[in-house]
Order: structure tokens, then sequence, then C-alpha cells
């Protein structure tokens, strides 16, 4: 009897873990609208935004990360937390079907970004936007600017290129087919820089495109 408590290894308290931390909260916001299944960057548009916010989240050791996810409308998708690996599964949970209304709103996230930092001032702030800049409802430029009179600075990160592709839809059916526009034409989504670096500017960041350093050029 007394082998098999002993085997079963009973313990009572708790161990305490110190964890340093800086004092810095980053939002990375992912834009998840149809126009991120577009095919000009490889293997992906989600996939390179997610490797973007992976980098940014080995960086920020220390400092309180959370996740907002949008395209018409926006989620936060993990809360302000110390717990990465809680984000990192959140991140991978994202695809273009987490936010069921269609469109780009990225003005609407940065307000529930605004939101998810409640009310920290003092403290360094920042939201980090990986989309493909084709803003369809809203003004973000605005939002951004809203933001930086709050605190909170504003970074964007260009996900696609200027050249652009047509969008992939597949039907119920098992049938292919592109995005169309009212007119019956096949949308064609390109890499909107200007608009990005207006609203990285507004919000008192800059505008950083797809690459190896981006995540490490914003986090520095």
């Amino acid at each position: 009897a007394l082998i098999a408590l002993a085997l079963a290894r009973p313990q009572m308290g708790f161990v305490q873990r110190e964890v340093k931390q800086r004092g810095r909260d980053v939002i990375v916001v992912i834009d998840t609208s149809r126009s991120m299944l577009a095919t000009d960057v490889a293997p992906s548009r989600p996939s390179r935004a997610k490797h973007v916010a992976q980098d940014l989240l080995r960086l920020v050791r220390g400092d309180r990360v959370g996740l907002v996810a949008f395209a018409g409308s926006a989620f936060l998708q993990a809360p302000l937390t110390l717990d990465y690996n809680a984000v990192l599964t959140s991140l991978e949970e994202l695809d273009t079907a987490v936010i069921p209304k269609g469109g780009s709103n990225i003005a609407e996230a940065i307000r529930i970004g605004e939101q998810a930092f409640g009310k920290g001032e003092g403290q360094p702030r920042a939201l980090v936007i990986l989309t493909d800049g084709e803003e369809l409802d809203a003004d973000g430029v605005a939002a951004a600017k809203r933001a930086r009179e709050l605190g909170v600075r504003v970074f964007t990160v260009g996900i696609g290129s200027a050249e652009g592709s047509l969008i992939p839809l597949r039907s119920d059916e098992g049938g292919s087919d592109f995005v169309r526009d009212s007119a019956g034409k096949p949308v064609q989504s390109k890499l909107d820089e200007k608009r990005l670096k207006e609203i990285a500017e507004a919000g008192g960041g800059f505008y950083e495109p797809l690459g190896a350093e981006a995540a490490r050029r914003i986090f520095e």
C-alpha cells in the first residue's frame, strides 16, 4: 500500500515561478477576408501573415500579446496575455471563414484593438496589422489617428503583391471559380501599399513590406 501511495506521487501546496514582464502590450491584427485567398504570394497570404505573427511572438517575450481577426467586422481572438501558447493556438485556428461578414474593415479592427488594451495608460501599446490593405469599409486612417491620440501606435505589414491575383473560390458542389464583382467580372486582389502607409503614418508607426525581417524591424 505504501509503495502504491509513493508511486502516485501525492503533492500539496504550489510552486511559485517568477516571470519578468517588460510592460509593453502588443496586439496582432490579422486580415481574414476573402481577398486573403489570393495566390500572389507563396504558399498563401494567410500563411505568410501567420509566419510574421509567429516571428513577432518569439521576439516579444516578457510583453503581453493579444490577437484580433477581422474581415467585414472584427473579433478579439485572444485577449492580452503572457501565455504565448494560447495566442499561438488561436493564431493557428484563423482562416477566412472565422468572420462570417464579408469585406475588409480595418477601422473596426483598430477599434476592437483599442478596447482590448483597456486603460493601460503610461505603458507602450502597439497594434500590428497584417493585411493586403484592400479597405472596403469605413476609414482606417481616421481610426489610426484616434488610436494614436489614445497612446496606441499602429504598424502595418503588407501581405500580398502589387501585381496581385484572382481570388479562387470553391463551390459547395466541388467545382472552382473566382470571386466576382457585381458585374460578374473576376476580382483582381492587389496589395494597397499606399493605403497601408497612410494608416501607419496616421497611427504614429510605419509600414513594413512582407519579408523575413518585417517582425524584427517592428519589434526594434
